[in-house]
């Protein structure tokens, strides 16, 4: 359950091709369970970013397999709008069990 809420600013252009495919081949994790959702920001105010993104990653995850997601995202966002990486920026999120709810269940692992 990697999700990405990526912010975007108004100047970033897509690229053709699967922005999660390129996150799995990045971060060398499997593309099944990744969501990524894409806001375009109508302004941003002080230190300033073309692409901010939240990660939230269950805490079932390992320490490596966690460094692995954030920075193939930062790559894969760089890459997928044709920004530098100096202009990503990855805040990660660590959820716990229980505190998640899908499908009106809530989700423990």
């Amino acid at each position: 359950m990697p999700i990405a809420n990526c912010v975007i600013s108004q100047e970033c252009s897509q690229s053709a091709g699967s922005l999660i495919a390129l996150w799995a081949q990045e971060s060398e994790i499997s593309p099944q369970h990744m969501t990524i959702n894409i806001i375009t920001s109508s302004e941003q105010l002080g230190s300033k970013y073309k692409i901010m993104a939240n990660l939230a990653l269950p805490s079932m995850w390992s320490t490596s397999d966690i460094s692995l997601l954030q920075i193939g995202l930062a790559k894969a966002l760089s890459k997928h709008f044709s920004v530098t990486i100096n202009e990503v920026h990855v805040i990660t999120n660590i959820i716990t069990s229980g505190m998640v709810v899908e499908s009106g269940q809530e989700i423990k692992w």
